[in-house]
Protein backbone atom coordinates (compact mmCIF):
# COMPACT_ATOMS: atom_id res chain seq x y z
CA UNK A 1 0.00 0.00 0.00
CA UNK A 2 1.47 3.37 -0.95
CA UNK A 3 2.30 5.65 1.91
CA UNK A 4 -0.01 8.55 2.52
CA UNK A 5 1.46 11.95 1.70
CA UNK A 6 2.79 13.90 4.63
CA UNK A 7 0.43 16.75 5.48
CA UNK A 8 1.92 20.13 4.75
CA UNK A 9 1.83 22.68 7.56
CA UNK A 10 -0.48 25.63 6.93
CA UNK A 11 1.01 28.79 5.55
CA UNK A 12 2.00 31.08 8.45
CA UNK A 13 -0.27 33.82 7.07
CA UNK A 14 -3.29 31.55 6.58
CA UNK A 15 -4.71 31.92 10.09
CA UNK A 16 -4.26 35.69 10.33
CA UNK A 17 -5.77 36.18 6.87
CA UNK A 18 -8.72 33.94 7.68
CA UNK A 19 -9.28 35.76 10.96
CA UNK A 20 -9.09 39.12 9.20
CA UNK A 21 -11.65 38.04 6.62
CA UNK A 22 -13.99 36.78 9.34
CA UNK A 23 -13.68 40.03 11.25
CA UNK A 24 -14.27 42.02 8.06
CA UNK A 25 -17.37 39.99 7.25
CA UNK A 26 -18.67 40.35 10.80
CA UNK A 27 -18.14 44.10 10.88
CA UNK A 28 -19.76 44.53 7.45
CA UNK A 29 -22.76 42.45 8.48
CA UNK A 30 -23.34 44.64 11.54
CA UNK A 31 -22.62 48.04 9.95
CA UNK A 32 -25.54 48.64 7.58
CA UNK A 33 -29.04 48.52 9.05
CA UNK A 34 -32.50 48.78 7.47
CA UNK A 35 -36.00 49.23 8.91
CA UNK A 36 -39.34 49.41 7.10
CA UNK A 37 -42.55 51.29 7.81
CA UNK A 38 -46.04 49.99 7.21
CA UNK A 39 -47.17 49.90 3.56
CA UNK A 40 -49.51 52.68 2.43
CA UNK A 41 -51.26 53.63 -0.79
CA UNK A 42 -51.36 57.04 -2.44
CA UNK A 43 -51.86 58.31 -6.00
CA UNK A 44 -52.56 54.82 -7.41
CA UNK A 45 -49.35 53.37 -5.93
CA UNK A 46 -48.44 51.25 -2.94
CA UNK A 47 -45.47 52.71 -1.04
CA UNK A 48 -43.06 51.52 1.60
CA UNK A 49 -40.86 53.79 3.71
CA UNK A 50 -37.32 52.45 4.09
CA UNK A 51 -34.96 53.90 6.69
CA UNK A 52 -31.21 53.26 6.54
CA UNK A 53 -29.54 52.80 9.92
CA UNK A 54 -25.78 53.34 10.30
CA UNK A 55 -25.33 54.19 6.58
CA UNK A 56 -21.58 53.54 6.61
CA UNK A 57 -19.02 52.16 9.00
CA UNK A 58 -15.73 54.01 9.75
CA UNK A 59 -13.75 52.54 6.84
CA UNK A 60 -16.41 53.66 4.33
CA UNK A 61 -16.70 57.07 5.99
CA UNK A 62 -12.94 57.50 5.71
CA UNK A 63 -12.92 56.59 2.02
CA UNK A 64 -15.78 59.02 1.36
CA UNK A 65 -13.93 61.72 3.25
CA UNK A 66 -10.96 61.26 0.89
CA UNK A 67 -13.11 61.60 -2.24
CA UNK A 68 -13.90 57.92 -2.92
CA UNK A 69 -17.34 57.63 -4.59
CA UNK A 70 -19.98 55.26 -3.21
CA UNK A 71 -23.44 54.12 -4.28
CA UNK A 72 -26.42 53.11 -2.14
CA UNK A 73 -28.82 50.80 -3.99
CA UNK A 74 -32.32 49.89 -2.78
CA UNK A 75 -34.41 47.09 -4.28
CA UNK A 76 -38.02 46.70 -3.07
CA UNK A 77 -40.41 43.85 -3.91
CA UNK A 78 -44.09 43.23 -3.18
CA UNK A 79 -44.93 39.52 -2.80
CA UNK A 80 -48.28 37.73 -2.55
CA UNK A 81 -48.36 34.56 -0.47
CA UNK A 82 -49.86 31.47 -2.08
CA UNK A 83 -50.91 28.41 -0.08
CA UNK A 84 -48.81 25.36 -0.86
CA UNK A 85 -46.78 27.19 -3.50
CA UNK A 86 -44.10 29.81 -3.91
CA UNK A 87 -45.07 33.42 -3.43
CA UNK A 88 -45.91 35.53 -6.46
CA UNK A 89 -43.99 38.73 -7.23
CA UNK A 90 -46.52 41.52 -7.76
CA UNK A 91 -44.20 44.49 -8.24
CA UNK A 92 -40.71 45.85 -7.68
CA UNK A 93 -38.76 49.10 -7.68
CA UNK A 94 -35.08 50.07 -7.73
CA UNK A 95 -33.53 53.26 -6.40
CA UNK A 96 -29.91 54.34 -6.48
CA UNK A 97 -28.20 57.18 -4.60
CA UNK A 98 -24.66 58.08 -5.57
CA UNK A 99 -22.48 60.08 -3.22
CA UNK A 100 -19.00 61.54 -3.25
CA UNK A 101 -16.96 64.28 -1.68
CA UNK A 102 -16.11 67.21 -3.94
CA UNK A 103 -12.63 68.17 -2.83
CA UNK A 104 -12.58 71.47 -4.71
CA UNK A 105 -15.90 72.67 -3.22
CA UNK A 106 -15.55 71.00 0.19
CA UNK A 107 -19.09 69.55 0.01
CA UNK A 108 -20.67 66.11 -0.23
CA UNK A 109 -22.77 65.54 -3.35
CA UNK A 110 -25.74 63.16 -3.53
CA UNK A 111 -27.27 62.24 -6.87
CA UNK A 112 -30.49 60.34 -7.53
CA UNK A 113 -31.97 59.87 -10.99
CA UNK A 114 -34.88 62.22 -11.55
CA UNK A 115 -33.94 64.58 -8.71
CA UNK A 116 -31.57 67.56 -8.68
CA UNK A 117 -28.21 66.95 -6.92
CA UNK A 118 -28.15 67.62 -3.19
CA UNK A 119 -25.09 69.24 -1.61
CA UNK A 120 -24.41 68.91 2.12
CA UNK A 121 -21.55 70.48 4.10
CA UNK A 122 -20.34 67.57 6.24
CA UNK A 123 -20.22 63.82 6.69
CA UNK A 124 -22.67 64.10 9.59
CA UNK A 125 -25.09 65.94 7.28
CA UNK A 126 -24.66 63.18 4.70
CA UNK A 127 -25.40 60.54 7.33
CA UNK A 128 -28.50 62.46 8.46
CA UNK A 129 -29.85 62.73 4.90
CA UNK A 130 -29.35 59.02 4.24
CA UNK A 131 -31.07 58.16 7.55
CA UNK A 132 -34.32 59.87 6.56
CA UNK A 133 -37.19 57.61 5.46
CA UNK A 134 -37.10 57.02 1.71
CA UNK A 135 -40.47 56.33 0.06
CA UNK A 136 -40.32 53.53 -2.50
CA UNK A 137 -43.25 52.74 -4.87
CA UNK A 138 -43.50 48.97 -4.99
CA UNK A 139 -46.63 48.31 -7.09
CA UNK A 140 -49.78 49.88 -8.41
CA UNK A 141 -52.65 50.00 -5.95
CA UNK A 142 -54.73 47.87 -8.35
CA UNK A 143 -52.25 45.02 -7.82
CA UNK A 144 -53.63 44.45 -4.31
CA UNK A 145 -56.64 42.14 -4.16
CA UNK A 146 -59.05 41.41 -1.35
CA UNK A 147 -58.26 38.22 0.53
CA UNK A 148 -54.59 37.36 -0.22
CA UNK A 149 -51.79 38.15 2.19
CA UNK A 150 -48.84 40.25 1.03
CA UNK A 151 -45.43 41.20 2.33
CA UNK A 152 -42.62 43.52 1.22
CA UNK A 153 -38.91 42.73 0.96
CA UNK A 154 -36.35 45.53 0.68
CA UNK A 155 -32.63 44.96 0.07
CA UNK A 156 -30.09 47.74 0.63
CA UNK A 157 -26.57 47.50 -0.83
CA UNK A 158 -23.77 49.98 -0.24
CA UNK A 159 -21.10 49.77 -2.95
CA UNK A 160 -18.07 51.85 -1.95
CA UNK A 161 -16.38 51.34 -5.32
CA UNK A 162 -17.32 49.97 -8.74
CA UNK A 163 -15.48 49.66 -12.03
CA UNK A 164 -17.57 52.54 -13.35
CA UNK A 165 -16.15 54.76 -10.57
CA UNK A 166 -12.55 53.98 -11.44
CA UNK A 167 -11.97 57.18 -13.41
CA UNK A 168 -12.93 59.24 -10.38
CA UNK A 169 -10.67 57.11 -8.17
CA UNK A 170 -7.71 58.50 -10.09
CA UNK A 171 -8.90 61.94 -9.05
CA UNK A 172 -9.25 60.67 -5.49
CA UNK A 173 -5.64 59.51 -5.52
CA UNK A 174 -4.39 62.81 -6.94
CA UNK A 175 -6.70 65.03 -4.92
CA UNK A 176 -8.18 66.53 -8.08
CA UNK A 177 -11.45 64.70 -8.65
CA UNK A 178 -13.09 67.29 -10.88
CA UNK A 179 -10.13 67.79 -13.20
CA UNK A 180 -9.40 64.07 -13.59
CA UNK A 181 -12.94 62.85 -14.17
CA UNK A 182 -12.47 62.08 -17.87
CA UNK A 183 -8.95 60.66 -17.71
CA UNK A 184 -8.22 56.94 -17.80
CA UNK A 185 -7.37 54.82 -14.81
CA UNK A 186 -4.86 52.68 -16.67
CA UNK A 187 -4.24 49.08 -15.77
CA UNK A 188 -6.92 48.85 -13.06
CA UNK A 189 -9.80 49.38 -15.48
CA UNK A 190 -8.29 46.76 -17.79
CA UNK A 191 -8.60 44.07 -15.13
CA UNK A 192 -11.51 41.65 -15.46
CA UNK A 193 -14.42 42.63 -13.21
CA UNK A 194 -14.00 39.55 -11.01
CA UNK A 195 -10.33 40.32 -10.40
CA UNK A 196 -11.12 43.97 -9.74
CA UNK A 197 -13.80 42.96 -7.20
CA UNK A 198 -11.38 40.57 -5.50
CA UNK A 199 -8.74 43.29 -5.18
CA UNK A 200 -11.32 45.77 -3.94
CA UNK A 201 -12.68 43.36 -1.32
CA UNK A 202 -9.20 42.41 -0.11
CA UNK A 203 -8.43 46.12 0.28
CA UNK A 204 -11.47 46.53 2.50
CA UNK A 205 -13.81 48.20 0.01
CA UNK A 206 -16.28 45.33 -0.30
CA UNK A 207 -20.02 45.82 -0.66
CA UNK A 208 -22.29 45.89 2.37
CA UNK A 209 -25.75 44.40 2.08
CA UNK A 210 -28.76 44.05 4.35
CA UNK A 211 -32.40 43.01 3.93
CA UNK A 212 -35.66 43.66 5.79
CA UNK A 213 -39.18 42.20 5.50
CA UNK A 214 -42.54 43.52 6.60
CA UNK A 215 -45.15 41.49 8.43
CA UNK A 216 -47.91 39.96 6.33
CA UNK A 217 -50.77 42.31 5.52
CA UNK A 218 -54.01 42.36 3.54
CA UNK A 219 -55.41 45.05 1.27
CA UNK A 220 -57.91 46.21 3.89
CA UNK A 221 -55.01 46.90 6.28
CA UNK A 222 -53.22 49.29 3.89
CA UNK A 223 -54.28 52.93 4.39
CA UNK A 224 -55.52 54.43 1.14
CA UNK A 225 -55.80 51.09 -0.68
CA UNK A 226 -59.57 50.78 -0.36
CA UNK A 227 -61.48 51.03 -3.67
Amino acid sequence: MPALPTPRPPHPLAAPCALALLLLAASSAQALGLSLGAPRADHQWVWIDARIEDPFEPRVAQSLDRGMPATLELHAELWRRRTGWFGRLEGSFDASIRMRYEVSNDVYRLERRGDPPLLVPSLDSLRAVLSRPLALPIARRSALRDGPRYYVVVTATLRPLTVEDAQEVEGWLSGEVEEKRHSGFGVVTALPRAVFDAVRNFAGFGDEKTRALTDDFRRAEVPGAEP
